[in-house]
């Protein structure tokens, strides 16, 4: 072993026991140099690498520092080609995007297989976080149609990432992935995707320009072939919708509007159904708009005499189902927690996130998949402190505790290398996004079975035992799934009504607009502080029924600025929303029943659920004068 060598194994050794003052010692003693700094040893490992795999942020940033005075080449290779950047695509997001940030990075070494870094984040990385790193990767002009020793392209490597597979694939393909290149075996991504039997991967792939007749000289097989092979009857009806619609284009020489018909899924059914309009928008030339709206023309003739020409699909059986930071003690804590039954914590490799759904104060939301079940996956952002622990805890408890139709399902908790709660995912979003969707019809079946399941799920909690007070009750917090239910979600806030919480209960929580006056005023949160909630939801959901547009709490007073500015005026001077003019009687009453200064003159939810079918029955015998209450307002500009 060389004297660098010597020296460098010491300084890995520092690292690795996270002793950064020894590292600033050999530093001041001038032993760090140019060589060692960067030096691998016998086991592929340098002091870079060494602070990689050790996730230690503080010494990667003080060796990164000494690279740019010592002028050291951090893309050095180790004996199999591997720089320091091959390696951290397999570890923190935080610790990757240091690396992408250092100047003279190189994104686009080869190793010995000709792999480029960014073909190991492809198929490597483990979290959600994706998007920043690979930003990164591209700001620095990464190529993301590198090919290896087999020709696989990142988008390739992609296609085999249990964890993020579906999101790395849309970011590649949004920045310029060839979705056509083909391995030294003549497989496209196409042939990989289904191989792994996504019938979501395909849909992408597709949707990109996939080729569906490259055959493979591994199967000697297209991926059309292939899906018959995997039996999936899902599979193989979409990609012939593809096939067919590609082969009509090239009977016409029409191919170069390829991309055209896929961006407004226009597949050969429909081609007949189109306009001159559609066929303006999607940019025919003059010669050929004129022969596109003749072909359009004798097809509809056509399809007058007969039954629409619909792509062949075979038959076939259903395909048999195949075969955070570590936080001390958590585990443990969990399975003590009172008033829950079964404790499930989910290991992150059961996971895959396939779609960023939003974010938020605490964290993000995904789409992924869960036991082969669509799900939401809550990524909380990184806990250090004892309270931000406490919160966690509380919310698992609630979660854990409660299993009814009307409440989101939760799966568990991930508790390593990130904190994640994992729950049912409701596809339509939250009913503040329903009633703001213009387009969507919501009349007085809709407003009843909506405020209905509502007052269910807040029911369902007030009559658990312990009681629970959800204290953050809004639109927001309602979830609506593709069967058009409402499911209370969002426990952060809710506490079970004992008396160990009792000091808790009397603080103010909540979005104020929603937020009972007794709240204000330092009394006790009680379950109808959560009825005065429901009392503003049901205002939400009857204006937007006969307004036919969605209105905020309190939009019409416009010198209401602010949320704090409503509490006061709501626990002060008794304020509250304007109810619509046309509303009936009997459900303005409930209204204002519910929204009551005096908490004990509220009904419960039990109550609001009985009067609710009550009102429901005056409108079914009289449907006609109900409906004539709905007179829609111009469409807003601005909620």
């Amino acid at each position: 072993m060389t004297t660098t060598q010597t020296f460098s194994q010491e300084l890995i050794v520092a690292i690795e026991q996270n002793d950064i003052n020894k590292v600033r010692k050999l530093h001041s003693k001038k032993r760090i140099t140019r060589q060692n700094i960067v030096a691998f040893d016998g086991f592929g490992q340098s002091p870079i690498t060494a602070a990689v795999k050790n996730n230690n942020e503080e010494i990667l940033d003080l060796l990164l520092q000494l690279c740019i005075t010592l002028k050291a080449d951090i893309n050095n290779r180790d004996k199999n080609g591997f720089t320091a950047l091959h390696q951290a695509v397999y570890y923190e997001d935080k610790i990757l995007m240091k690396l992408l940030q250092y100047d003279n990075i190189n994104v686009d070494v080869q190793n010995e297989d000709y792999n480029t870094p960014i073909h190991y984040f492809c198929q490597k990385f483990k979290y959600p976080s994706c998007q920043e790193p690979f930003q990164l990767f591209i700001q620095k002009g990464v190529n993301v149609n590198a090919q290896n020793k087999n020709g696989e392209t990142p988008l390739h490597k992609a296609i085999f990432n249990n964890y993020v597979r579906l999101i790395l694939v849309n970011l590649l393909l949004k920045n310029g992935a060839n979705v056509n290149l083909v391995t030294m075996n003549q497989e496209s991504p196409l042939h990989y995707a289904v191989r792994l039997g996504r019938e979501d991967l395909v849909s992408v792939l597709l949707k990109a320009g996939a080729d569906v007749d490259f055959v493979g000289t591994k199967d000697k097989k297209t991926p059309y072939e292939l899906a018959i092979d995997e039996g999936s009857k899902e599979m193989i009806a979409r990609i012939k919708k593809y096939k067919v619609l590609f082969q009509w284009l090239q009977e016409h020489d029409l191919e170069q509007y390829k991309d055209a018909f896929l961006k407004e899924e226009i597949f050969y059914d429909e081609i007949s159904e189109m306009n001159e309009a559609m066929v303006d928008k999607m940019g025919f030339s003059k010669g050929h708009r004129l022969r596109i709206i003749k072909l359009i023309t004798n097809l509809a003739n056509e399809n007058k005499e007969k039954k629409p020409k619909t792509p062949e699909v075979i038959a076939e059986e259903d395909p048999s189902p195949p075969d955070t930071p570590d936080i001390s003690g958590l585990r443990h804590s969990l399975h003590t927690l009172r008033h829950i039954g079964e404790v499930n914590i989910i290991k992150h490799e059961e996971l895959e996130y396939t779609d960023k759904l939003g974010s938020g104060s605490s964290g993000k939301v995904y789409k992924g998949l869960y036991k082969g079940k669509e799900v939401a996956i809550k990524v909380l952002k990184s806990m250090t402190e004892a309270r931000e622990i406490d919160e966690f805890k509380k919310e698992f408890q609630i979660m854990s505790a409660i299993r009814s139709k009307h409440v989101v399902h939760f799966y568990g908790a991930v508790l390593q290398p990130k904190l994640c709660m994992v729950m049912e995912n409701c596809i339509r979003g939250s009913l503040y996004h329903v009633m703001n969707d213009e387009k969507l019809d919501i009349g007085w079946d809709k407003t009843f079975r909506f405020a209905t399941e509502a007052a269910r799920g807040i029911a369902c909690l007030h009559m658990w035992e312990p009681m629970i007070v959800h204290r953050d009750l809004k639109s927001l917090n309602l979830l609506v799934n593709d069967k058009w239910e409402v499911k209370v979600c969002d426990f952060g806030l809710s506490r079970f009504n004992t008396g160990s919480n009792l000091e808790t209960l009397v603080k103010m929580r909540g979005t104020f607009a929603y937020c009972a006056p007794e709240v204000y005023f330092g009394e006790q949160f009680s379950a109808r502080s959560d009825v005065y909630s429901m009392g503003m939801i049901l205002w939400e959901l009857v204006t937007r029924c006969i307004n036919g547009r969605y209105e905020r709490p309190f939009s019409e007073f416009k010198n209401l600025q602010h949320d704090f500015q409503i509490i006061i005026q709501t626990a002060k001077r008794n304020l509250r929303p304007t109810i619509p003019k046309a509303c009936p009687v009997s459900f303005s009453q409930l209204i204002q029943d519910c929204w009551d200064p005096s908490s004990e003159n509220r009904p419960t939810c039990s109550d609001i659920v009985r009067r609710l079918a009550e009102i429901e029955n005056e409108y079914r015998m009289n449907t006609q004068l109900w409906n004539s209450y709905i007179v829609p307002l111009p469409k807003s500009q601005d909620n």
